[in-house]
């Protein structure tokens, strides 16, 4: 407030500048947190504990039929970090992978993919992130300290399972910066959220919910450097529920180029699939607002449906050619 006395100040904004401050180490002695300040740690708990509070143990028929459209070779790029994706492919039996399938070694006589790619920009409630556990234990060996290692993701007695995010062995040149740190607990709510005290720097993987969320999160860049590999064998392209606010800059350019470059591809993609118009699924006032919050989009080849998410809106989508399952 002192900082910025004539402008409105939202929680955003708020945590943006504590992290920050975090971030350029202009902090007194109390912020401690390797995940982040303390506000930031707050918040990453808080919306921890509020999604799992508020996750139905079945999936919702909507997120079911909708994973039930989706095929291997197709990508879900989601900047939610609730878990109702991960269960309704489980509940509807759709393999899935939390990282790209390319990147996994295969026999150069493979042809296609086996899961559909869910990938998760902002991170996810169930993740966590092993380098401040290593750090520590760096420290004390360095130090002579004996500290108990009782972590219970990644001591050497754990209490809590982990498993990497992809689905095989990766290429040595892909993906090692956030497969080398951020695992996954499967049935997260079993265990979590854990007592403050005892466990209180087990903290989830999600980026803090503030203006700037890259910034200081080497390991999800992975995912956000490759976003653009395989844009050349898209035949749909739906976005779902997501304004590209332009204070989130990162991803409204990244998201934006992606958009650009898909409707000057041409008529046909690169397996010979028609390309169809750019599909967006919101509850925008109008297709002319819609337009305008992203003056990007060629408006021609871009279809609009302003009655929200819903099983008319999967009715009313286009999903393009290629190996489309039956819903």
């Amino acid at each position: 407030m002192t900082l910025y006395p004539n402008q409105n100040v939202d929680l955003e904004r708020v945590l943006a500048y504590s992290h920050i401050k975090h971030y350029l180490r202009l902090l007194g002695a109390d912020e401690h947190f390797a995940h982040g300040s303390r506000s930031v740690v707050v918040s990453r708990r808080i919306i921890q504990r509020t999604l799992i509070g508020h996750t139905p143990s079945t999936p919702p028929p909507l997120y079911q039929q909708f994973c039930k459209q989706l095929c291997h070779n197709d990508v879900v790029l989601t900047f939610n970090y609730d878990t109702l994706m991960e269960q309704s492919f489980d509940f509807i039996g759709q393999p899935y992978s939390l990282t790209p399938e390319w990147w996994i070694e295969r026999d150069e006589r493979e042809f296609g993919f086996q899961h559909v790619d869910l990938l998760k920009l902002h991170g996810s409630i169930d993740w966590y992130d092993r380098k401040y556990h290593d750090d520590a234990v760096r420290y004390y060996d360095e130090n002579g300290f004996e500290v108990p290692d009782r972590d219970p993701l990644f001591g050497p007695k754990p209490t809590v399972e982990l498993e990497s995010l992809n689905k095989g062995v990766v290429r040595a040149d892909l993906g090692q910066s956030l497969l080398k740190r951020i695992f996954r607990v499967r049935d997260h709510t079993i265990h979590f959220p854990l007592d403050k005290n005892r466990f209180s720097h087990v903290v989830p993987f999600i980026l803090p919910l503030a203006h700037g969320k890259l910034l200081g999160h080497e390991p999800i860049l992975d995912l956000w450097e490759n976003m653009h590999r395989t844009l050349d064998a898209y035949s749909s392209i739906v976005i779902i529920g997501y304004s590209m606010p332009p204070h989130d800059s990162y991803a409204y350019e990244s998201l934006g180029k992606l958009c650009v470059d898909y409707q000057l591809g041409g008529k046909t993609t690169y397996w010979g699939h028609r390309r169809v118009p750019i599909q967006i699924v919101t509850l925008a006032e109008s297709a002319e607002r819609v337009i305008q919050d992203m003056p990007f989009l060629d408006a021609t080849k871009t279809r609009i449906w302003t009655k929200g998410f819903s099983l008319d809106s999967l009715d009313w989508l286009d999903w393009g050619d290629g190996d489309r399952k039956a819903a």
